[in-house]
């Protein structure tokens, strides 16, 4: 008597399973390695996108990618790589603010926009479940921020809605970035080496333009950036795209939410955030919400 179940399909599911494990933490390291590196925060995207572009262009010398990419679909990607930069360039900001861990969770708030998107430009419904996420979202917030925003400190403040901007161009990049990869000459290192490269580019110009230094002060910053360059960006998002194609959406919804939980819990074990009972009662709350909007078709 045989089993109902391909055991083929099992062992690629627990395989895809265990890339989304390592990917989610490889990249919720990114706003530690962020911190960590004593470099400003344009100078910080620089870096992290020319050592992925870097990584990237090796990887694609060795296994011999084609790098062939229809102009329409490239022209969707440039743009995918300048929102990028925008995201960067919000993110890393707030990171120094408000600390890696809330940034990070905020950032998250991308699955709402892209919700949001998709109803305003594709005429996609929103669901009732998506409302309430957004509710658990927005309570979660205020339970980590406390009810009266304006008592808060003017960077603190600064630093919140820089996390949603963030989360706002993230979602601009993801949609371009799906809309791109609707070719089937379209990889996906093909994709990402095109966005790493304008994205590289883009946050060069703002350095410069902002008359920030490139300068890396010491070893650790250098070790810093090379590592969210390959290891969070690279590694991580190359391991995530390639097990999101096997693993059910619910599940892989579930396992992301890794990332951003992470992320707070290395902020509050090497940065030494305190964090009270309402605190952690709010990082459940718009965990639950993140998952409940990726749920949104």
């Amino acid at each position: 008597m045989t089993s109902s179940a391909d055991p083929d399909s099992c062992i690629s599911t627990r395989r895809a399973l265990l890339q989304l494990l390592a990917g989610s933490i490889c990249i919720s390291f990114s706003p530690i390695f962020i911190k960590l590196a004593a470099v400003g925060p344009d100078a910080a995207g620089f870096y992290r996108m020319f050592f992925s572009a870097a990584s990237l262009l090796l990887w694609v010398a060795v296994a011999r990618v084609s790098l062939k990419i229809p102009r329409k679909a490239l022209l969707v990607l440039i743009l995918g790589g300048l929102a990028l930069g925008v995201d960067f360039m919000c993110w890393h900001r707030s990171i120094h603010l408000v600390g890696p861990g809330l940034s990070t969770l905020l950032g998250n708030f991308q699955v709402f926009f892209t919700a949001l998107f998709s109803w305003l430009i594709l005429k996609q419904k929103l669901s009732p479940l998506f409302l309430v996420a957004l509710a658990l979202a927005l309570g979660g917030l205020l339970l980590i921020t406390g009810v009266d925003l304006a008592a808060l400190d003017a960077g603190y403040r600064l630093g919140l809605l820089l996390g949603l901007a963030t989360a706002l161009c993230y979602s601009a990049y993801i949609l371009f970035i799906r809309a791109g990869m609707q070719h089937p000459a379209v990889s996906g290192v093909s994709a990402m080496l095109v966005i790493s490269l304008v994205c590289t580019v883009f946050m060069g110009i703002a350095t410069a333009a902002s008359g920030a230094s490139f300068a890396i002060p010491d070893t650790a910053s250098l070790l810093s950036l090379i590592a969210v360059g390959v290891l969070s960006t690279t590694l991580g998002w190359s391991l995530i795209s390639t097990a999101l194609r096997h693993t059910p959406p619910t599940l892989a919804s579930l396992v992301l939410l890794l990332q951003p939980a992470l992320s707070f819990a290395w902020d509050v074990l090497i940065f030494g955030r305190p964090t009270s009972g309402h605190e952690v009662l709010g990082i459940g709350l718009i965990l639950t919400a993140i998952y409940l909007g990726s749920r949104q078709p």
